[in-house]
């Protein structure tokens, strides 16, 4: 699929490994091949009981004096496709493609998040003419999901304290900080009540944009359907939720949701039309909003459970919320998922803060928007954040690097998402950290891709900095 471009190793290994299902928590398979991978080239290594894995390749000739210097990337990926396609991502490998300067995926999201991270590791793992000190390749599982990797990967066991991960998303920018993130799923139970409305009309919205509700949030026009769709609702008199389905992953920015609500207002398109071709004006023309009258439901959700789940969902923060004065997002929120099973509703959400003291106030006020929603918390996690360093040579360095090489400027950015590094900095003492990729748009959605170009720019990149650090 990418012919031409297997002359270059991290374009062949990329292909290589998007033929093998990684999803996240499914990664045994990936393992696996990385196992055989070291064991073919008299590489050590070592795995753990997370799927974790870690290769070591000793240092070059003459280069036995200089400090090890570690390399990561995580080797699971998010698995989302259109619609309209038939995948199964446990079984299937991905179909690649290429499209002008991009990489894509025929109707499925590309995984070169992290993919293309795993591939520049194996192709430096692979060349015998690159200068460099003891490298240790760490390859960590669940990123995506749980960061069961990452939480549970042993830093003793690591002798080297610069730290370079692979999984940034821009060529000209190198993540030095990143947030703490707090994600939930709440339930309310689901009664119901006879339908006490005349008419009864399906809400959807469909094809926006979505995305990584870190690396994406910071775009307010990839809008957020289940917050409109609740809010369109509230601009009539009455209105009774009876179904609602929309969004996917706690860390992915909802692209869809359909709402079947039952209402008395006998002008429900004319009174929400407005609204809707606003929507669609700001969000473009590719977002699909529809209003359609169906056949009369019997049932509704019970009134008081339809008023917490609209009450939430409109006063939940949602998106960029708070700023530094460079302009960089330092807080934002992401309604992520809301679905009715098993006699319950479930809402997913979550918050990213670099700021302590504003993440404390927020919290503070989620705690009081579940208590007065009657919302029980069935699952949550704290994901830890990079601390920005003062004194970070490995970022300063490479920075210097990158610089001279392309006479382009690099900055150094505080990043909403969150990153493995969290958990590595944390865990091993005067850590030096770095995150640093290629162009990548787009991650988390069928519509990932990533730049040939940059690919090939951020490779040569990294051997100049495994050479000179």
């Amino acid at each position: 699929m990418l012919e031409d471009l297997r002359k270059y190793k991290v374009f062949k290994f990329f292909e290589d490994i998007s033929k093998i299902p990684r999803r996240s928590g499914e990664e045994q398979k990936i393992v696996n091949y990385l196992v055989e991978f070291a064991k073919e080239r008299n590489l050590k290594y070592y795995t753990d009981e997370y799927n974790n894995i870690v290769i070591i390749k000793e240092a070059s000739k003459g280069q036995e004096n200089r400090k090890p210097i570690a390399i990561q990337a995580h080797t699971d990926m998010i698995c989302e496709k259109q619609d309209n396609i038939q995948h199964d991502f446990s079984n299937d490998p991905l179909e690649l493609y290429i499209d002008g300067d991009y990489i894509k995926a025929k109707g499925t999201t590309l995984g070169a998040d992290n993919g293309i991270g795993v591939a520049y590791i194996l192709a430096m793992l692979d060349s015998d003419d690159i200068i460099a000190p003891k490298l240790e390749c760490i390859f960590t599982s669940e990123e995506e999901t749980t960061m069961l990797g990452a939480i549970n990967l042993d830093m003793d066991r690591l002798e080297s304290n610069k730290i370079i991960s692979l999984d940034g998303g821009r060529e000209e920018k190198m993540l030095v900080s990143s947030a703490q993130c707090n994600e939930w799923i709440c339930t309310l139970p689901y009664n119901t009540q006879k339908n006490e409305y005349k008419y009864c009309y399906k809400l959807t919205y469909d094809n926006f944009k979505g995305g990584h509700s870190g690396g994406n949030i910071v775009d307010e026009k990839r809008g957020n359907p289940i917050k409109l769709g609740i809010e369109l609702l509230t601009k009539l008199d009455t209105y009774r939720i009876i179904q609602i389905n929309g969004g996917s992953r706690v860390n992915v920015i909802p692209r869809n949701v359909n709402i079947i609500f039952a209402t008395n207002d006998e002008n429900v398109e004319n009174t929400l039309e407005k609204y809707i071709n606003s929507q669609k004006q700001f969000y473009g023309e590719e977002v699909k909003i529809s209003l359609n009258k169906i056949q009369y439901q019997e049932n509704t959700l019970d009134e008081n459970v339809s008023n917490d789940l609209v009450g939430f969902i409109c006063e939940f923060q949602n998106g960029a919320i708070k700023r530094d004065e460079e302009g960089n997002v330092v807080q934002s929120g992401n309604m992520a998922a809301v679905n009715i099973e098993d006699n319950r509703i479930n809402i997913a959400f979550s918050e990213r803060s670099n700021v302590k003291e504003a993440e404390e106030q927020y919290l503070d006020n989620l705690n009081n928007l579940i208590t007065k929603y009657n919302l029980n918390i069935k699952w949550s996690q704290n994901l830890k954040g990079v601390p920005k360093k003062e004194n970070n040579n490995l970022a300063s360095t490479s920075k210097q690097i990158y610089e001279n090489m392309f006479n382009e400027k690099m900055a150094q950015v505080i990043s909403q998402g969150v990153v493995e590094g969290g958990f590595f900095v944390n865990k091993k003492q005067d850590c030096e950290y770095i995150c640093i990729g290629p162009n990548l748009y787009d991650a988390h959605s069928p519509s990932e891709r990533v730049s040939i170009k940059s690919t090939l720019k951020i490779w040569e990149y990294l051997k100049r900095i495994i050479e000179k650090i």
